[in-house]
């Protein structure tokens, strides 16, 4: 299988040949985690191998740098959030604060939408990150449409898909969210079909002891 030898140069920004490629794994500002030779393992199989930089390929063979590079820290950096979030949320339950700590639980209402856009991020990288080429070195993005398929047909095709999730995915919403102001509601006992005995239960008699045994 031949892979994209420009898919780390674009992560990485990188525009001149390179040699024990780090991988990034987390970035804010300047400030960056990245593994040592892990970008040279991936893409040559050895810790030792050459990435090729942009400059290596010609101008219309580069795709758009500016959103992969960004996409792709977008990406890593909310799968970072999201494994301290889980961290902070074993470390609670070993306490018995799981269900008590109020910051947690706020923000894990915020981290609701995280997991959607780091999956929107992965895939800008991707289908991005693949420009021009379909197939690399075999198939362009602009030779891979369908000849009969015309805009009118693209276009209807995208309406039908938009009303469909305007329909899905509000309706599903609004159903949690009166699932959820409803609450819980009382936890009644399950009735038994040969009912149940008054309470408090009051023990037989029992014979007097100078009673004689026949």
């Amino acid at each position: 299988m031949t892979l994209d030898p420009l898919l780390l140069s674009r992560i990485q920004f990188a525009w001149v040949i390179g040699w024990h490629i780090l991988l990034p794994a987390f970035t804010v500002g300047a400030a960056s985690i990245e593994v040592p030779y892990l970008g040279s393992l991936i893409l040559t199989h050895s810790l030792h191998g050459a990435i090729q930089g942009l400059k290596d390929f010609p101008a219309d063979q580069r795709p758009p740098v500016a959103i992969i590079f960004f996409a792709f820290r977008i990406m890593v950096g909310l799968a970072v959030l999201m494994l301290l979030l889980v961290a902070a949320g074993w470390w609670l339950r070993y306490r018995h604060q799981l269900f008590t700590s109020s910051w947690y639980l706020r923000a894990c209402q915020v981290a609701i939408p995280i997991g959607f856009i780091a999956v929107l991020a992965g895939w800008t990288t991707t289908e991005v990150g693949r420009q021009p080429w379909t197939v690399y070195g075999l198939l362009r993005t602009a030779k891979s449409v369908t000849p009969s398929l015309t805009g009118r047909d693209v276009l209807l095709s995208l309406l039908v898909y938009a009303v469909a999730y305007l329909v899905v995915y509000p309706t599903g919403f609004l159903y949690m969210l009166s699932l959820v102001r409803k609450g819980p509601g009382p936890t009644a006992a399950a009735p038994i079909e040969a009912g149940r005995p008054q309470l408090p239960v009051r023990r037989l008699p029992s014979a007097p002891q100078s009673a004689e045994i026949p």
